[in-house]
């Protein structure tokens, strides 16, 4: 399949270009103008430190790890997941699968949305489920991050699993149904501005906490030779606290995600270059709540 030049990959508008802006994209303006208010702590069901003693088992009896050790565990998975958010930024396949987020929530606006998703290589049919469009958009970044130079990385990798499970989740929480709704009335929501920020939550969740539970393994294997979770029971239990610590986390983003979507598409459409642009300074927030983190531990 052959793919449209970056600077306008298949944009989808609902405007003309006569009622566009075409002043470039600034990511200091946006700034200053969207979702930049600072929440202070953001409330937490668990707070990062809390979810490391989980995962090394120090709130059991008898538990190798330290507080010392907890804390130590802790910032250096902070830090090293600040590091990964930064390189985050510049991989086309993260800017990629966020660009292709905001068209299939465009798409959902159109009554024949499966031939607009079908120029960006996600290919349903009327009795898809919210499954088949995750599969579909992990082949459409696959197909997309070949043709780059670098190709797939750990980057693009999380971005593409945070976006099929942020869509997932966000997509069906309205209805509590995955088979009996159709697809695109599922969707349509999250392309409203507070849908579309509740989907870069959850993306932007997901993605931070893929990446604080892979530089957690590595951390604590090499502070304790191995995680303290006892059985699958644990493991559910950390999963399911990490989450959404993480999702509480990103709550940063969520107004700047609708606030950016909606006035990005009805200024001059969303394009792989606006979003591009976009990631650097939510990518920025999120470095800032994991610093904000690492001092209040």
């Amino acid at each position: 399949m052959s793919f449209p030049s970056l600077t306008n990959r298949g944009r989808i508008s609902c405007h003309s270009a006569a009622q566009r802006q075409t002043m470039p994209f600034s990511p200091g303006t946006w700034e200053s103008q969207m979702g930049h208010t600072r929440l202070g702590t953001i409330p937490k069901t668990l707070q990062w430190k809390e979810i490391v003693g989980l995962f090394t088992g120090a709130t059991f009896p008898g538990a190798m790890a330290s507080a010392t050790n907890v804390a130590d565990i802790a910032a250096k998975a902070l830090d090293a997941t600040e590091e990964g958010l930064h390189r985050a930024t510049a991989d086309s396949g993260v800017r990629y699968t966020f660009f292709l987020i905001t068209q299939v929530a465009l798409a959902s606006r159109t009554p024949d949305w499966e031939s607009t998703l079908r120029k960006h290589g996600v290919h349903l049919s009327p009795d898809s489920t919210v499954f088949d469009l995750a599969s579909q958009l992990q082949d459409a970044i696959d197909r997309y991050v070949s043709r780059t130079d670098s190709g797939a990385t750990d980057l693009s990798e999380i971005a593409q699993k945070a976006a099929g499970e942020a869509i997932t989740r966000v997509a069906t929480s309205g209805t509590g149904k995955l088979f009996d709704t159709e697809l695109r009335e599922a969707v349509r929501p999250l392309s409203t501005k507070k849908g579309f920020g509740e989907l870069g939550q959850h993306f932007f969740g997901t993605f931070v906490a893929r990446f604080l539970n892979f530089y957690l393994s590595r951390v604590t294997a090499a502070k304790l030779g191995s995680p303290g979770l006892r059985d699958l029971v644990d493991m559910s239990d950390f999963n399911r606290s990490l989450r959404a610590h993480c999702t509480q986390s990103a709550r940063i983003v969520r107004d700047f995600c609708g606030q950016w979507y909606s006035k990005t598409e009805y200024e001059k459409g969303i394009n792989l270059k606006n979003t591009s642009g976009f990631l650097s300074v939510a990518f920025e927030k999120l470095r800032s709540e994991l610093k904000q983190q690492k001092a209040e531990m």
